[in-house]
């Protein structure tokens, strides 16, 4: 039988509780003893200007009322509500409250201001007024922003800002956990899972209409903490209704979201709506890695079966460098790119398990990939016959040898606060600043 496990298990750092998915370690000699090159490489100069240039960078270009833009290539305009979500988790992170407050207070009042009652999926704005730039109905972005909002309020406990968008937030939760969202009931096709009729994936470049394992872990983090923020301010009501939603969700990822490989139950990318209860997508990729980033799950081994299958699968080896492709798919292939935030994901599991070799395998990636610039989006290795987007299998890695990484939309706000937050996690383990010095302007 399983168990609903929350994930979500304190550690102090002073008076401040920090969220962190994993309680336990599994030390060993050979571990213990690679810990200290991954000290080293966070400590070394470029290591430590990568993480301050993309740390200011993104705490510079939040303005004056929170909007956060979200390129600054222009490749994507406007402020993406999914990253205000995860910038509200950094700026937590490194203790910079009032900083996650004006961002999230942001999202908020455009919301207000344009009568809208779910989170769109770009905001764009006039002098002080907002608009929805683009109101594509991704709950992913919705449940990442609730999430944000949620780990504030438990990190500094009740303020005059949780006062006052408490009823707001609620609402957000309550209508992205009932119809159509969350598909429960007696159907085959109520599989107890939040669907995504949007979900923007690195695969094929588009929208994918889907039950997720990134939509339900962010709606699961999301209704687990705001049960705890509910029973704290004695709504008992909303704190039951989210409860019962949290174990039917939970329930349905252990029965809808999970699949055998090797032996062991894992957890599946997708279910594809292409019959009554879905159809399984068996390729791996970042996606698995979400409960990581979100900080929950319904069963910790089953996730921990799942990075491994992923690892086991998907890890290439590129001139002695070791690289994590952004997607891998059921006949073996997988692209010629790594993600931003899939390198900061495997490194949480990585870290909270003193895999310390696999972390210095990701930072030493970093370094190569991302030196001298700010955090790139993505990256790919390309010559004169591999480029961005193919789709390689294991015959063509020895005609990567010579390849060189090229990165697209360095700074990218999403990506860049991914491999912040990660960074921000990893130096207080080690006991360094988690908010790096401001560097010099050029």
């Amino acid at each position: 039988m399983t168990h609903l496990v929350s994930c979500a298990v304190l550690i102090l750092m002073g008076s401040n509780p920090v969220v962190s998915l994993f309680a336990q370690s599994v030390p060993g000699h050979q571990e213990k003893a690679s810990k200290e090159q991954v000290r080293e490489v966070l400590s070394s100069p470029s290591m430590q200007g990568l993480y301050a240039r993309t740390y200011w960078s993104l705490k510079e270009r939040r303005q004056s009322d929170g909007f956060l833009p979200e390129s600054l290539t222009g490749a994507y305009q406007g402020m993406f509500p999914r990253t205000v979500g995860a910038y509200a988790l950094l700026m937590t992170e490194t203790r910079q409250y009032e900083a996650a407050e004006q961002s999230v207070a942001c999202v908020l009042t455009a919301l207000r201001q344009n009568d809208d009652t779910r989170v769109p999926r770009v905001i764009g704005k006039h002098g002080s007024a907002y608009y929805i730039e683009d109101d594509e109905a991704q709950i992913d972005g919705q449940a990442q922003l609730i999430l944000g909002w949620a780990r504030l309020a438990l990190a500094r406990g009740r303020t005059p800002f949780e006062d006052r968008t408490w009823k707001q937030v609620s609402d957000l939760l309550s209508s992205g956990t009932d119809r159509p969202y969350l598909q429960y009931g007696q159907f085959p096709s109520q599989n107890g899972l939040v669907r995504n009729v949007a979900f923007e994936h690195s695969r094929e470049g588009r929208f994918w209409d889907t039950w997720d394992l990134l939509t339900q872990s962010f709606m699961g983090a999301a209704l687990h903490d705001m049960v705890l923020i509910a029973k704290r301010r004695g709504e008992t009501e909303a704190a039951a209704v989210w409860q019962k939603r949290l174990d039917i969700l939970s329930g349905g990822m252990m029965k809808s979201l999970t699949t055998e490989r090797n032996g062991q139950e894992t957890y599946l990318e997708m279910r594809l709506p292409n019959s009554a209860a879905g159809v399984p997508y068996m390729g791996m990729g970042w996606v698995v890695l979400s409960p990581l980033a979100a900080g929950w799950t319904p069963d910790v081994q089953v996730l921990s079966n799942t990075v491994s299958a992923l690892e086991r699968t998907n890890l290439k080896t590129t001139h002695g460098q070791v690289w994590m492709p952004t997607d891998g798919y059921a006949d073996g292939t997988f692209s010629n790119e790594i993600i931003g935030k899939g390198q900061a994901w495997e490194m949480e599991y990585a870290r909270t398990h003193d895999e310390w070799t696999r972390v210095t395998q990701i930072l030493n990636l970093i370094n190569t990939v991302n030196a001298p610039s700010l955090y790139m989006e993505g990256a790919w290795l390309e010559n004169s016959s591999y480029h961005l987007s193919q789709r390689l299998s294991d015959s063509d890695l020895p005609g990567l040898e010579h390849a060189t990484w090229k990165v697209k939309d360095a700074g990218n706000g999403e990506q860049d606060t991914w491999f912040c937050w990660e960074m921000a996690r990893l130096r207080q383990q080690f006991g360094l600043p988690v908010e790096p010095p401001q560097p010099p302007a050029n």
